[in-house]
């Protein structure tokens, strides 16, 4: 890593030279947010991942996969969630009996689909938890970065909903990414 920044300073330094020459810090200090400065090129250490999935989720990309296996040693949540809202208007407008077999339907594929990904991230190396519970999509995984101090957040663009042209991330993922402090992969 010291090879790299030694390197990306000289090329800060060089991009400067001649125009800004001893108002470099003055530049730095102004353009920070458009420039990733040498003392910011440092790669958080993540020991402990969440990811939320669902049925608009989608398949996991090989390269998520690639990225991932970088993070050898953390542990990856693998969290699905079912609204608890929607069932709970299926009850009252279908009746107790209906929402019953929707609810058991949904936690029977968000076994199947936890499984198979938890399967894959294992193969990997990475120690994986599942979760499964009612409640709500956005809160309740904005509670658990919260709470529960996980490092990164990794999601899918249409965690939650489905994406358009006009809308390419959904409404669920744009709340919780306005609502954490954490860094976050958007897939």
């Amino acid at each position: 890593m010291g090879r790299s920044m030694d390197i990306f300073n000289k090329l800060i330094q060089r991009k400067f030279r001649g125009i800004a020459g001893e108002r470099y810090e003055e530049i730095a200090k102004r353009y920070r947010e458009f420039l990733l400065l040498p003392e910011e090129f440092v790669l958080p250490e993540v020991r402990s991942i969440l990811m939320p999935i669902d049925r608009f989720s989608g398949e996991i990309p090989e390269s998520l996969y690639e990225t991932l296996s970088a993070y050898i040693e953390a542990k990856v949540t693998v969290v699905y969630i079912s609204e608890k809202k929607t069932l709970k208007i299926i009850e009252e407008t279908l009746g107790r009996e209906e929402a019953e077999r929707l609810r058991n339907a949904k936690m029977e594929f968000a076994e199947k689909l936890s499984g198979e990904i938890a399967s894959r991230l294992e193969g990997l190396g990475l120690r994986v938890e599942r979760r499964h519970f009612l409640g709500s999509k956005s809160d309740d995984i904005i509670s658990l970065l919260k709470d529960e101090d996980f490092d990164l957040l990794v999601v899918s663009r249409s965690y939650g909903s489905e994406v358009t042209k006009t809308s390419p991330i959904s409404p669920i993922v744009l709340r919780i990414v306005q609502h954490v402090e954490k860094p976050v992969i958007v897939w």
